[in-house]
């Protein structure tokens, strides 16, 4: 089984001539890299994960760095990465380039790679943060509405737990009290399980 530098240096491989000319860099996980107790995986890295090649560390990076506080989990101890490892974006109405959700064809070409990077580093569970990764690692009709908050089997052979995507809080203030109560579930089973 490869380790997790061979698969990323066969992910930068592959992919680097797909986009000839085009600045589409990879951001790839960090974290402990070896059977960790948790892999969070959320949808793409955003604007700011590109300009510091690191996955988390805008917007929605802050409201995760609360959500494992509120856990008691250290980022060191676990691994983070993202389904699709390209920032998806389109045009705005002021001509700037916008994140927007990864389509069929990223989702396509990424996911085998994610399914690599998961047996490379060999987790104890998965964490999904928000429906595109959920979708990824349970099939297309997984709903976050539905299995937000409890444990399901995933696609990758890994128990999962599912959440709202930290950034869902920014837009959508009615959905923290439930995403507190998803992470302090998912804490509490973590105790249980240690």
């Amino acid at each position: 089984m490869p380790g997790l530098k061979k698969v990323y240096q066969d992910m930068q491989d592959f992919f680097l001539p797909l986009w000839p000319g085009e600045d589409k860099p990879l951001v790839l996980g960090e974290g402990k890299a070896d059977g960790p107790a948790l892999m969070l995986i959320g949808e793409a890295p955003g604007e700011t994960e590109v300009l510091k090649r690191r996955p988390f560390v805008g917007k929605a990076g802050k409201n995760l760095d609360e959500f494992l506080l509120l856990a008691g989990l250290d980022r060191a101890e676990i691994f983070v990465t993202n389904a699709v490892k390209i920032r998806p974006t389109q045009i705005g109405p002021t001509g700037r380039a916008r994140n927007r959700a990864p389509n069929k064809e990223e989702l396509t070409l990424f996911t085998p790679w994610l399914m690599k990077e998961i047996k490379a580093v060999k987790p104890r569970a998965l964490v999904t943060l928000g429906g595109v990764p959920l979708k990824v690692l349970c099939g297309p009709r997984a709903q976050v509405g539905a299995l937000h908050g409890q444990w399901t089997e995933s696609l990758a052979g890994v128990r999962l737990f599912a959440l709202y995507h930290p950034a869902s809080i920014i837009y959508r203030r009615s959905l923290a009290p439930v995403y507190e109560q998803d992470v302090l579930s998912l804490a509490r089973s973590l105790q249980e399980k240690a």
